[in-house]
């Protein structure tokens, strides 16, 4: 009896995993850790390369739009300035990068796919799943988890032992406590992660449908699409490192490179990096003050319209694109972050002395007895409870004749508040001119583009002179 109930499970199962996973091809069984080669300026020889912005690179920007820009190019291998530019493109429904993210068809319809779940499919499940199928190899998985003894991510094989973990359990991934697990790979590819709302196992979330046999089905596909990505971020690293020669010096960026060698080999820790992003800074006012008192080989190379355009700002945001392609995550994250808060703090101040403005005035205050306000019905997208009540504010400064008006959210004293900050910011345009706030936004926007305009000129001499250099 007890072995008819057992061939009768036997059968039930192996039905089951027929009808579900019939599809899935075999894929190698041997788990291996890669490791990625980095090139160096003598290995490659290097033209002035775009990194352009793929389709799946905005999917995942716009994807996980509610993360930090230090994030997100810890994630994409981009630095800050780009990503925050990006994400301004896919925010603007007039631009190329919009239309092209959802304008095309696929996108609709993965997000019309009545079959993609809106919830997340639990690890344990995903684990369960590489467990029992007899068609996914379990030795091709690991798991990417939490640490708590070294406070930090580690990976460990799917089949690993269980040598540390109090309990009955022999394997790993089911000892460890499910709020530990941050993701699961195949290979080199992340198919779950919990941060990202990513299944690509079940196809929930951000999977978007795509499930664990067209992963397997499509690997060596990605895997050379990945290594391609790889090759161009070698080559950006040597196209920055040239920008980089141009602005320290060759003596530096030797002392940059080692400086950086030296904390991807080391156990490090915030006051580490704290400690890495002031000897980069200070490496950058050394060559600013041997540009200015000695006029260096640097600055001899260079005319003085160009020579501005080096300030703090932009060596930082230079610098965090080489960052963006350390080969340590959580490290490319630390530094990125300390890099935003040094740009924060130098923005606040006015950056560098070639980057100075003055500080913006007060905005002028108003005199309620000068403003005629009227309230009016709203019209546009909202319902009635825009189109059928008095919420849209028309606001007049009777002493100058200057009018805004508010129709920005449902709230009427939402709208009241916003038009009186907008007439205060109009007033003081009136009254301080180009010393205003907007005035001075202006000013900043037209010296920006001057800057990158030189700039531009600079590395077309440059490569230019390569290829005349390569001709010869």
């Amino acid at each position: 009896m007890a072995r008819s109930v057992l061939l009768f499970g036997m059968m039930l199962r192996s039905l089951a995993f027929t009808r579900a996973f019939s599809s899935l091809k075999p894929a190698p069984s041997n788990f291996q850790r890669r490791v990625v080669h980095y090139a160096t300026s003598d290995e490659l020889k290097m033209d002035n390369i775009y990194m352009e912005w793929s389709l799946e690179d905005d999917k995942i920007l716009h994807n996980n739009r509610h993360l930090s820009p230090v994030r997100l190019a810890s994630m994409l291998g981009r630095g800050m300035h780009g990503v925050e530019a990006r994400m301004k493109k896919l925010t603007n429904v007039d631009s190329t990068a919009y239309r092209r993210l959802f304008g095309g068809e696929d996108i609709q319809n993965t997000d019309t796919d009545e079959n993609i779940s809106n919830k997340l499919t639990p690890v344990k499940e995903v684990l369960r799943r590489i467990q029992w199928d007899p068609t996914l190899p379990a030795s091709s998985f690991s798991i990417i988890h939490y640490d708590r003894v070294e406070d930090t991510l580690c990976e460990t094989p799917f089949e690993a032992e269980n040598d540390s973990i109090s309990g009955k359990e022999r394997q790993f991934v089911f000892a460890l406590p499910e709020h530990r697990i941050e993701a699961v790979k195949y290979l080199d590819r992340i198919v779950w992660n919990k941060e990202l709302r990513l299944d690509s196992v079940f196809g929930s979330m951000n999977g978007k449908g795509e499930t664990i046999d067209k992963v397997i089905e499509n690997y060596d596909d990605w895997r050379r699409e990945k290594e391609e990505k790889e090759e161009r971020n070698r080559l950006r690293q040597v196209e920055i490192l040239k920008e980089m020669h141009t602005i320290l010096g060759e003596m530096r960026v030797a002392t940059l490179k080692e400086m950086s060698s030296n904390l991807l080999r080391k156990e490090w820790d915030s006051e580490e990096v704290k400690d890495y992003v002031k000897r980069v800074l200070m490496l950058y006012f050394d060559a600013q003050k041997e540009r200015e008192d000695n006029g260096s080989d640097v600055a001899n190379a260079l005319d003085e319209e160009e020579e501005d355009t080096f300030d703090i700002i932009y060596v930082l945001n230079l610098f965090s694109d080489l960052v963006a392609l350390l080969p340590d995550e959580r490290l490319r994250g630390e530094v990125l972050l300390e890099v935003e808060s040094v740009i924060n703090r130098n923005q606040e101040t006015g950056g560098n002395s070639s980057d100075k403005t003055s500080q913006p005035s007060a905005l002028p205050e108003l005199n309620e007895d000068e403003l005629e306000e009227k309230f009016v019905k709203g019209s546009g997208a909202g319902g009635q409870k825009v189109n059928k009540t008095s919420n849209r504010v028309i606001l007049v400064h009777t002493p100058t004749g200057l009018r805004v008006e508010c129709q920005d959210t449902r709230s009427l004293q939402q709208n009241r508040k916003i038009a009186r900050k907008r007439l205060r910011l109009k007033l003081d345009a009136f009254i301080n001119g180009d010393a205003s706030r907007a005035g001075q936004k202006a000013t900043k926007a037209v010296t920006k583009k001057a800057k990158n305009k030189a700039r531009s000129k600079r590395r077309r001499r440059q490569k230019n002179q390569s290829d005349d250099e390569s001709n010869n």
